[in-house]
């Protein structure tokens, strides 16, 4: 990781903590957990398991998968897992010394055919393989992950921050058109059975 990655997550923590996006509110759930025990934080090759983060993959995509949804993070390797990890700048969140999430941050895309257009654009990052344990859905986890790749993209001076996901999967569609995300065009990925819907966020200044 370089040094200007690594100063931008700083940075990126700090507003984010000024900010007060770290504060996790916990929900009406009966179990009672710790939230100010979990941590969001670069994935560090030596400490973080691929095997756990691909295991957690599958169980956050498993849902999708029957609903007939071929998504790669549903059934990856853990080569595919740590390709995916460092073509970005991927961050993981932790609870109790296990990985509950992650997503990875790419300021730029590689110019290959099978690559959106709109991920092209020099003014657009855009976040992919983000996911959060089945177990820790529903606790503002993928939202505080969400706000911090859109922090990083706003220190990176990127007008716009983009992601993807099957057009036909209404709740997760639903879920980045009330965090602001508009539908920009449609994509095809050569692995898939769905065609996918590319969605942006316009940034303000940070």
């Amino acid at each position: 990781m370089g040094d200007r990655a690594f100063l931008s997550f700083k940075s990126v923590i700090n507003i984010l903590q000024i900010s007060g996006i770290f504060e996790i509110t916990r929900n009406s759930e009966p179990e009672v957990l710790d939230m100010s025990a979990i941590t969001i934080d670069f994935y560090d090759s030596i400490r973080d398991s691929l095997d756990e983060i691909t295991n957690m993959l599958h169980r956050a995509y498993a849902g999708l998968a029957e609903m007939g949804f071929n998504y790669v993070a549903a059934t990856q390797s853990t080569v595919v897992t740590q390709k995916r990890l460092t073509a970005g700048i991927p961050y993981v969140a932790r609870f109790d010394n296990c990985i509950i999430g992650t997503i990875t941050y790419y300021p730029t895309a590689p110019n290959d055919i099978e690559e959106p257009n709109y991920y092209k654009n020099k003014d657009v990052a855009h976040f992919g393989q983000f996911a959060v344990s089945p177990e820790m859905q529903q606790r503002g986890i993928g939202s505080k992950l969400i706000e911090l790749v859109e922090a990083h993209a706003q220190l990176d001076g990127k007008r716009e921050l983009a992601c993807d996901t099957a057009e036909g999967v209404l709740q997760l569609v639903d879920y980045y058109k009330r965090r602001g995300y508009l539908l920009i065009e449609y994509h095809r990925w050569p692995h898939a059975c769905y065609r996918s819907i590319i969605l942006a966020k316009i940034l303000g200044p940070m």
